[in-house]
């Protein structure tokens, strides 16, 4: 096999040593290109040229930062619908604790925390939601609040359904009992 023979067979990417390596690795074997290229490559559009005015007139002033906002809301500045109630968050907490134990009951043994959960939500959210009403400007979460009474009562309701069934099953199995006897 000759010289030649050995080079045409050789991958193009292949130094044999002694050849001096580029300087930077990642580099191509052919040199680098200026400019990105391909099938495909289609140069970037030129950038439309700056505007000389905004497009919708010049900005109007807005009101005083201390002036009253005409809808009763908090001036411009303050702290508005920033801070959620924790009352109302508890409420919902418990409200979902009471119906994923009551849901779990026929499966497990959970009722209990549902049982009591339940009532709590109610109450917790029916204050929260008198206190976010008093305050409707300090406080943003009401929607939980009304989440943890509907959850709450449906709970609750839940509950005293299932302990009436209970008390019946009970009474039902005394009553087999005695006049089985």
């Amino acid at each position: 096999m000759s010289e030649d023979e050995k080079d045409e067979t050789m991958p193009f990417t292949h130094r044999p040593w002694g050849t001096d390596e580029p300087a930077d690795p990642f580099t191509s074997p052919s040199g680098a290109s200026t400019q990105p290229s391909g099938p495909g490559y289609q140069p970037p559009p030129t950038p439309p040229p700056p505007m000389s005015s905004p497009p919708y007139g010049a900005p109007q002033p807005g009101p005083h930062p201390d002036a009253p906002s005409p809808w009763g809301a908090a001036p411009y500045g303050a702290a508005a619908w920033n801070q959620t109630h924790k009352g109302a968050n508890l409420s919902m907490i418990l409200g979902i604790v009471a119906l994923v134990c009551l849901a779990l009951s026929p499966f497990c043994f959970v009722t209990f925390p549902g049982v009591f959960a339940a009532p709590v939500a109610w109450a917790k959210g029916h204050r929260a939601l008198k206190e976010i009403d008093a305050s409707p400007e300090t406080f943003g979460n009401r929607g939980q609040a009304q989440a943890g009474v509907a959850m709450g009562i449906i709970g609750t309701v839940l509950a005293l359904l299932g302990l009436l069934a209970i008390v019946g099953f009970v009474a039902l199995f005394v009553i087999a009992a005695s006049s089985g006897a």
